[in-house]
């Protein structure tokens, strides 16, 4: 309580037209600069400075809770282990229930109901990384189609300068909310919030952003190089699970060979214990023969399940890769060169405007003129 009203918490504000102090919690009049963007504003209460909130933008409705706040702190790389992890137990007791009970008795019935627990969990993970893999292309088909949006257009300026880029911001945002998918399920394990996301356009709102707060045109091309290697990291990071799941389910086939020769070896300890004659030799030694057969089609169908999820990950992370190349390109073309400072004249790749060439003509031409007036001067004396 302060002056006989309650203090608001920190990120509150008491009003629409109002922000309260990160400082002293007390609040001030909300300033937005060009384009809606957040702006400086200095304290009236205990004269400390602080950026004014910019109004939200490119998150979803569901942006401003807890849990979805820190879903949108993830990568739009990432896709939800838990949703993905659920889905592929449903996947699994379908594939049972519909494909491989009804073939029981069957070879293919066999090989993934009658060969213990091992095939049961093979067949769980392969279903978790085809759900992965499915998910990942799907969002990379929609980070392709920001490459098809005119999210810089020249109609509003041939050049970025520090003056115009919070109308670069506006319309950036603009374009995204109304062309990239958006996902009603704030919270869905990563997936719903990601979908609306954009490598491209994030990286292209912190480049605009920096250059508007800091007027440096070096520096914001700093921003996009350090942001692309940070992309291209987590690109990286993301296929870390499938890569576990490839390497898990070889070895879980091994397991299953090794419990099933184990088990064949002390059944036919047991027989030999009790054999009486050759006959029940002969029985036992096809006991044996049998176990080991059951025994290495765990480790056939987990080297199967292995292979065909090891091509389309690779393919697929390939995939993104030049998909991040194409994204540094366009920032490059429509970012990186058309940016201007007031240090620097003219932005990267853009020369000289038409003014200054007219400038820089009339310059040249008054010193072509002070040489051969000087050259006269001097031809008069000899």
């Amino acid at each position: 309580m302060t002056d006989g009203a309650t203090t608001l918490p920190r990120d509150a504000s008491s009003s629409a037209g109002e922000v309260n102090c990160p400082h002293c919690g007390r609040s001030n009049p909300k300033r937005q600069g060009p384009g809606g963007a957040g702006t400086i504003v200095d304290c009236a209460h205990c004269d400390r400075s602080f950026a004014s909130p910019k109004p939200p933008s490119l998150t979803g409705s569901g942006a401003r809770t807890a849990g979805a706040e820190t879903v949108l702190a993830r990568s739009p790389a990432d896709v939800g282990m838990r949703v993905t992890g659920a889905g592929a137990v449903v996947l699994t007791v379908f594939f049972y229930l519909v494909v491989v009970q009804p073939l029981a008795g069957s070879y293919f019935g066999d090989l993934f109901g009658s060969r213990g627990w091992v095939p049961y969990v093979i067949t769980w993970l392969s279903f978790w990384a085809a759900l992965l893999l499915g998910v990942k292309a799907w969002l990379l088909s929609s980070q392709r189609r920001a490459l098809a949006l005119e999210l810089l257009p020249e109609a509003i300026d041939a050049r970025i300068t520090p003056e115009n880029a919070a109308v670069f911001q506006q319309h950036l945002h603009e374009v995204a909310s109304r062309e990239l998918p958006r996902a009603g399920l704030p919270t869905a394990g990563g997936i719903a919030l990601a979908a609306s996301r954009s490598f491209l356009v994030e990286r292209i709102d912190r480049a605009l952003e920096r250059f508007r707060m800091r007027g440096d045109s070096q520096d914001a091309v700093d921003q996009l190089v350090g942001q692309s290697q940070l992309d291209a990291q987590a690109v990286e990071s993301s296929y870390t699970m499938i890569r576990v799941f490839i390497w898990a389910i070889p070895l879980l086939g091994f397991i299953g060979t090794v419990v099933g020769i184990s088990a064949a070896v002390a059944g036919f300890s047991d027989s030999v214990a009790q054999a009486v004659d050759l006959e029940v030799m002969k029985q036992s030694i096809g006991t044996v023969t049998t176990g080991l057969g059951v025994a290495f089609d765990t480790t056939l169908l987990a080297l199967v399940m292995s292979i065909l999820i090891m091509f389309p990950t690779s393919s697929l992370q390939k995939a993104e890769e030049d998909f991040l190349t194409r994204v540094d390109a366009y920032c490059d073309e429509h970012l990186g060169r058309r940016l201007q400072d007031a240090a620097s004249g003219a932005g990267p790749g853009n020369g000289l405007d038409a003014s200054s060439a007219r400038a820089l003509h009339d310059q040249i031409a008054k010193l072509a003129h002070s040489i051969e007036a000087l050259g006269a001067k001097l031809g008069a004396k000899r």
